[in-house]
């Protein structure tokens, strides 16, 4: 009997010993976020798409200044990743709580640092397209004319089921919170933009069958305009 408990004793502490030794497992950050922050009194405002395959973490962001290629890694709760937006290259480095759906962290850009807080909009799984189906969720550079005006904006698009979300980045414009929806082939963009005074913009396109281009009609201030989207690779 003595015997028996003494082993017992054995293979529990090893046993919690071996289990004190295993890494952290990785909570999966695949999906769309929303990224606010501030580095000495300048905003950073970005909607994200990441992708995670075991550690490593590939994707976009969009901001004011346009679009950047993302990537970093995920180790237990702490995440890290990198992009470039003009002359700047940008390290954020995070924690994620405990659902994996909101992380806390710094930002360090040359020589300074900041903080930042992001929250996740949308997962893979919510915005997968039915099968066959085309899919607006990506990254689009879409040009337009309306009365004259030239539209020029970089969109970042994730969508939840028929609801889209994301942000777009008017050249010398700044960036634009996006919402709209996307039903078979017809997609409608929604989003504010202030040129001499503020406008609100909505854009309504047909998706061709690849999901790789749109093209359809703006209407902003009672007058109408016509625009073409295409899916960056």
């Amino acid at each position: 009997m003595q015997y028996n408990r003494a082993m017992k004793k054995i293979v529990m502490a090893a046993f919690a010993a071996a289990m004190c030794a295993l890494p952290g497992v990785a909570a999966d950050i695949s999906g769309a976020w929303t990224v606010s922050g501030d580095i000495v009194g300048n905003a950073v405002n970005m909607t994200c798409t990441f992708k995670q395959a075991d550690a490593k973490v590939t994707g976009t962001c969009g901001m004011a200044q346009g679009s950047s290629e993302t990537s970093g890694s995920v180790t237990a709760d702490k995440v890290t990743f990198s992009n470039t937006f003009g002359d700047y290259q940008l390290t954020y480095t995070g924690a994620l709580d405990a659902s994996g759906n909101s992380m806390e962290g710094e930002i360090a850009v040359a020589g300074v640092t900041g903080t930042f807080s992001a929250k996740k909009t949308s997962s893979p799984a919510a915005a997968a397209p039915s099968a066959g189906a085309a899919d607006i969720a990506g990254t689009w550079s879409i040009t337009g004319d309306v009365v004259g005006n030239v539209i020029d904006m970089k969109c970042v698009l994730t969508r939840d089921g028929e609801k889209v979300s994301g942000n777009c980045a008017y050249k010398d414009l700044g960036n634009s919170p996006t919402t709209g929806s996307f039903a078979g082939n017809k997609v409608t963009l929604q989003n504010h933009v202030v040129r001499e005074q503020p406008y609100d913009l909505t854009y309504t396109a047909t998706l061709d069958a690849a999901g790789t281009s749109m093209k359809g009609d703006i209407a902003v201030a009672g007058v109408t305009g016509t625009f073409s989207g295409t899916k960056d690779k």
